[in-house]
Protein backbone atom coordinates (compact mmCIF):
# COMPACT_ATOMS: atom_id res chain seq x y z
CA UNK A 1 0.00 0.00 0.00
CA UNK A 2 1.25 3.58 -1.09
CA UNK A 3 2.04 5.98 1.29
CA UNK A 4 -0.58 8.38 0.16
CA UNK A 5 -3.52 5.49 0.91
CA UNK A 6 -2.27 4.30 4.02
CA UNK A 7 -2.66 8.16 5.19
CA UNK A 8 -5.89 8.27 3.52
CA UNK A 9 -6.78 5.06 5.32
CA UNK A 10 -6.10 6.70 8.56
CA UNK A 11 -8.16 10.03 7.76
CA UNK A 12 -10.48 7.49 6.80
CA UNK A 13 -10.69 5.81 10.66
CA UNK A 14 -10.17 8.89 12.23
CA UNK A 15 -13.50 10.27 10.32
CA UNK A 16 -15.64 6.97 10.99
CA UNK A 17 -14.97 7.28 14.38
CA UNK A 18 -15.63 11.08 15.26
CA UNK A 19 -19.57 10.76 13.17
CA UNK A 20 -20.17 7.36 14.55
CA UNK A 21 -20.84 7.89 19.04
CA UNK A 22 -23.87 5.86 20.50
CA UNK A 23 -26.47 7.81 22.05
CA UNK A 24 -28.12 8.31 25.48
CA UNK A 25 -30.23 5.17 25.94
CA UNK A 26 -31.93 4.61 22.51
CA UNK A 27 -29.36 2.38 20.36
CA UNK A 28 -29.49 5.31 18.02
CA UNK A 29 -25.86 6.85 16.68
CA UNK A 30 -24.74 10.50 17.31
CA UNK A 31 -21.68 12.34 16.74
CA UNK A 32 -20.24 15.84 17.52
CA UNK A 33 -21.76 19.46 17.69
CA UNK A 34 -21.21 22.74 19.69
CA UNK A 35 -24.09 24.09 22.34
CA UNK A 36 -23.28 27.42 24.02
CA UNK A 37 -24.66 28.99 27.29
CA UNK A 38 -25.88 31.92 25.68
CA UNK A 39 -29.16 33.36 26.61
CA UNK A 40 -29.58 35.69 23.72
CA UNK A 41 -30.03 34.24 20.25
CA UNK A 42 -28.57 35.89 17.32
CA UNK A 43 -30.80 37.88 14.96
CA UNK A 44 -30.81 35.15 12.14
CA UNK A 45 -32.24 32.34 14.49
CA UNK A 46 -35.29 30.67 13.46
CA UNK A 47 -37.07 27.36 14.48
CA UNK A 48 -35.90 24.24 13.37
CA UNK A 49 -37.02 22.44 10.38
CA UNK A 50 -34.56 20.32 8.94
CA UNK A 51 -34.20 21.81 6.05
CA UNK A 52 -30.89 24.18 3.88
CA UNK A 53 -31.52 27.91 2.50
CA UNK A 54 -33.19 29.98 4.85
CA UNK A 55 -33.53 28.05 8.14
CA UNK A 56 -37.19 26.47 7.55
CA UNK A 57 -37.71 27.26 3.55
CA UNK A 58 -36.94 24.73 0.65
CA UNK A 59 -33.48 25.16 -1.34
CA UNK A 60 -32.47 24.08 -4.71
CA UNK A 61 -29.04 23.02 -3.88
CA UNK A 62 -28.32 19.92 -4.28
CA UNK A 63 -26.61 18.07 -1.32
CA UNK A 64 -23.70 15.79 -0.88
CA UNK A 65 -23.96 12.30 0.26
CA UNK A 66 -21.97 8.82 0.58
CA UNK A 67 -19.02 9.50 3.31
CA UNK A 68 -16.32 11.51 4.77
CA UNK A 69 -13.58 12.49 2.51
CA UNK A 70 -10.15 13.22 2.96
CA UNK A 71 -7.07 13.17 1.08
CA UNK A 72 -6.65 14.28 -2.98
CA UNK A 73 -7.92 11.28 -4.73
CA UNK A 74 -10.61 9.55 -2.68
CA UNK A 75 -13.45 11.97 -2.57
CA UNK A 76 -14.38 9.96 0.98
CA UNK A 77 -12.77 8.53 3.87
CA UNK A 78 -15.05 5.59 5.34
CA UNK A 79 -18.32 6.16 6.26
CA UNK A 80 -20.59 6.30 9.42
CA UNK A 81 -24.20 5.70 10.28
CA UNK A 82 -26.16 8.07 7.88
CA UNK A 83 -28.21 8.85 10.80
CA UNK A 84 -25.84 9.55 12.91
CA UNK A 85 -26.72 13.17 14.40
CA UNK A 86 -24.62 16.25 16.46
CA UNK A 87 -24.18 15.70 20.12
CA UNK A 88 -24.22 19.15 21.93
CA UNK A 89 -21.17 20.27 24.00
CA UNK A 90 -21.19 23.32 26.24
CA UNK A 91 -17.86 25.40 26.85
CA UNK A 92 -15.35 23.28 26.42
CA UNK A 93 -16.70 20.00 27.97
CA UNK A 94 -19.06 17.67 26.40
CA UNK A 95 -22.27 16.73 27.45
CA UNK A 96 -23.62 13.45 27.31
CA UNK A 97 -22.43 10.43 29.72
CA UNK A 98 -22.51 6.88 27.36
CA UNK A 99 -18.87 5.81 25.95
CA UNK A 100 -19.66 6.30 22.11
CA UNK A 101 -18.38 3.36 19.55
CA UNK A 102 -16.97 3.81 16.02
CA UNK A 103 -19.37 2.21 13.22
CA UNK A 104 -17.30 2.36 10.27
CA UNK A 105 -18.36 0.85 6.77
CA UNK A 106 -16.64 -0.50 3.45
CA UNK A 107 -13.88 1.92 2.12
CA UNK A 108 -15.37 4.71 -0.13
CA UNK A 109 -14.54 4.56 -4.41
CA UNK A 110 -12.44 6.52 -6.02
CA UNK A 111 -13.75 9.73 -7.30
CA UNK A 112 -12.61 12.14 -9.96
CA UNK A 113 -12.25 15.82 -8.84
CA UNK A 114 -14.12 18.16 -11.06
CA UNK A 115 -12.72 21.33 -10.39
CA UNK A 116 -9.69 22.39 -8.70
CA UNK A 117 -7.76 21.23 -5.54
CA UNK A 118 -5.12 22.14 -3.91
CA UNK A 119 -2.17 19.91 -2.20
CA UNK A 120 -2.60 19.18 1.37
CA UNK A 121 -1.62 21.95 3.62
CA UNK A 122 -2.83 22.74 7.40
CA UNK A 123 -5.60 25.52 7.68
CA UNK A 124 -3.94 28.77 9.98
CA UNK A 125 -6.60 31.50 9.64
CA UNK A 126 -10.26 31.67 8.53
CA UNK A 127 -12.18 34.94 7.56
CA UNK A 128 -15.95 35.83 6.54
CA UNK A 129 -15.94 39.38 5.48
CA UNK A 130 -19.57 39.39 4.98
CA UNK A 131 -19.83 38.86 8.82
CA UNK A 132 -16.66 40.56 9.73
CA UNK A 133 -15.34 37.59 11.33
CA UNK A 134 -10.86 36.69 11.60
CA UNK A 135 -10.28 33.81 13.45
CA UNK A 136 -7.35 31.66 13.94
CA UNK A 137 -7.71 27.77 13.30
CA UNK A 138 -6.33 25.49 15.73
CA UNK A 139 -6.69 22.15 15.73
CA UNK A 140 -9.48 19.17 16.82
CA UNK A 141 -9.45 15.34 17.32
CA UNK A 142 -11.11 12.98 19.31
CA UNK A 143 -11.47 12.70 22.75
CA UNK A 144 -11.02 9.54 24.76
CA UNK A 145 -14.08 9.02 23.86
CA UNK A 146 -13.92 8.97 20.41
CA UNK A 147 -16.23 12.74 20.07
CA UNK A 148 -14.52 14.88 18.40
CA UNK A 149 -12.72 18.06 20.69
CA UNK A 150 -14.43 21.71 20.38
CA UNK A 151 -12.58 24.46 20.61
CA UNK A 152 -11.46 26.19 23.62
CA UNK A 153 -12.49 29.12 23.96
CA UNK A 154 -14.78 31.96 21.95
CA UNK A 155 -12.43 33.52 19.91
CA UNK A 156 -10.49 30.43 17.84
CA UNK A 157 -11.90 28.34 15.30
CA UNK A 158 -11.13 24.49 14.73
CA UNK A 159 -10.57 22.48 11.69
CA UNK A 160 -11.15 18.55 12.35
CA UNK A 161 -7.56 17.19 11.40
CA UNK A 162 -9.56 13.71 10.38
CA UNK A 163 -10.76 15.89 7.52
CA UNK A 164 -8.88 17.63 4.38
CA UNK A 165 -7.30 20.03 5.24
CA UNK A 166 -9.41 23.38 2.84
CA UNK A 167 -8.80 23.08 -0.60
CA UNK A 168 -7.86 19.14 -0.68
CA UNK A 169 -10.66 16.71 -2.64
CA UNK A 170 -13.90 16.55 -0.40
CA UNK A 171 -15.46 18.14 2.90
CA UNK A 172 -12.96 19.41 5.10
CA UNK A 173 -14.41 20.77 8.32
CA UNK A 174 -13.98 23.62 10.65
CA UNK A 175 -16.01 24.70 13.79
CA UNK A 176 -16.25 26.93 16.83
CA UNK A 177 -18.95 28.41 19.13
CA UNK A 178 -21.76 30.50 18.68
CA UNK A 179 -21.56 32.18 22.15
CA UNK A 180 -18.86 31.80 24.56
CA UNK A 181 -19.31 33.03 28.40
CA UNK A 182 -22.60 34.36 27.78
CA UNK A 183 -21.06 36.82 24.99
CA UNK A 184 -21.31 36.60 21.09
CA UNK A 185 -18.39 34.10 19.94
CA UNK A 186 -16.90 33.72 16.64
CA UNK A 187 -19.57 31.90 14.30
CA UNK A 188 -22.31 33.93 16.27
CA UNK A 189 -24.08 35.49 12.71
CA UNK A 190 -23.17 32.04 10.84
CA UNK A 191 -26.88 31.36 10.08
CA UNK A 192 -27.14 34.35 9.07
CA UNK A 193 -24.79 33.95 5.95
CA UNK A 194 -26.07 33.89 1.84
CA UNK A 195 -25.32 31.97 -0.96
CA UNK A 196 -22.65 33.59 -3.11
CA UNK A 197 -20.54 34.68 0.25
CA UNK A 198 -16.89 34.11 0.29
CA UNK A 199 -15.21 32.13 2.90
CA UNK A 200 -11.16 32.50 2.90
CA UNK A 201 -8.66 30.07 4.67
CA UNK A 202 -5.02 31.06 4.68
CA UNK A 203 -2.69 27.87 4.96
CA UNK A 204 0.67 27.23 6.24
CA UNK A 205 2.32 26.60 2.60
CA UNK A 206 1.19 30.41 2.30
CA UNK A 207 -1.57 30.18 -0.27
CA UNK A 208 -5.39 31.42 0.93
CA UNK A 209 -8.60 28.54 -0.40
CA UNK A 210 -11.17 30.63 -1.61
CA UNK A 211 -14.72 29.12 -1.09
CA UNK A 212 -18.25 30.69 -2.00
CA UNK A 213 -20.93 29.69 0.08
CA UNK A 214 -23.65 27.36 -1.63
CA UNK A 215 -25.87 26.31 1.13
CA UNK A 216 -26.81 26.48 4.60
CA UNK A 217 -28.93 24.37 6.71
CA UNK A 218 -30.48 24.41 10.07
CA UNK A 219 -30.81 21.26 11.72
CA UNK A 220 -32.60 19.86 15.33
CA UNK A 221 -29.70 18.00 16.90
CA UNK A 222 -31.30 14.97 17.22
CA UNK A 223 -31.54 15.00 13.32
CA UNK A 224 -28.15 15.93 12.17
CA UNK A 225 -27.73 15.36 8.33
CA UNK A 226 -24.02 13.10 8.73
CA UNK A 227 -24.32 12.12 4.96
CA UNK A 228 -24.71 15.56 3.62
CA UNK A 229 -21.86 17.14 6.02
CA UNK A 230 -19.56 14.34 5.71
CA UNK A 231 -20.62 12.60 2.48
CA UNK A 232 -18.87 12.06 -0.07
CA UNK A 233 -17.99 15.21 -3.33
CA UNK A 234 -16.27 15.78 -6.12
CA UNK A 235 -14.63 18.86 -5.25
CA UNK A 236 -12.57 20.52 -2.63
CA UNK A 237 -15.47 21.53 -0.40
CA UNK A 238 -15.43 23.24 3.27
CA UNK A 239 -18.35 22.61 6.59
CA UNK A 240 -18.19 25.28 9.04
CA UNK A 241 -20.42 24.54 11.80
CA UNK A 242 -21.86 25.87 14.75
CA UNK A 243 -24.52 25.85 17.24
CA UNK A 244 -28.20 27.28 15.97
CA UNK A 245 -31.73 27.58 17.06
CA UNK A 246 -33.21 28.96 19.94
CA UNK A 247 -31.45 28.53 23.45
CA UNK A 248 -32.65 25.71 26.42
CA UNK A 249 -32.56 27.38 29.37
CA UNK A 250 -33.12 24.43 31.38
CA UNK A 251 -30.42 22.22 29.29
CA UNK A 252 -28.29 25.11 29.14
CA UNK A 253 -27.72 24.64 24.79
CA UNK A 254 -29.08 25.86 22.02
CA UNK A 255 -31.25 23.08 20.35
CA UNK A 256 -29.96 23.06 16.55
CA UNK A 257 -26.80 23.37 14.38
CA UNK A 258 -26.06 25.72 11.78
CA UNK A 259 -23.76 24.36 8.72
CA UNK A 260 -22.67 26.20 5.97
CA UNK A 261 -21.93 24.14 2.82
CA UNK A 262 -18.83 26.16 0.95
CA UNK A 263 -17.21 24.91 -2.90
CA UNK A 264 -13.51 26.04 -4.09
CA UNK A 265 -13.62 28.69 -6.49
CA UNK A 266 -10.10 29.74 -6.48
CA UNK A 267 -7.21 29.80 -4.07
CA UNK A 268 -4.20 33.08 -4.27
Amino acid sequence: MSKHATDRSRRATGVAAAVAALTLGGGGLVAYGLSQQETRDPAWVASSGGSHEGHGMSSSAAEPSGSSTSGSSSGSAGSADPHAGHMGMGGSSSSGSSSPTASQKPAARYVRPSGETLARSQPTKVRIPSLDVSSTIGELGLQQDKRMEVPQDGTSTGWYTGSPTPGELGPSVLAAHVTWDKKPAVFFDLGAMKKGQKIEVDRKDGTTAIFSVEDVGQYPKSDFPTDDVYGTVDHAALRLITCGGFFDGETGHHVDNVVVYAKLVGSR
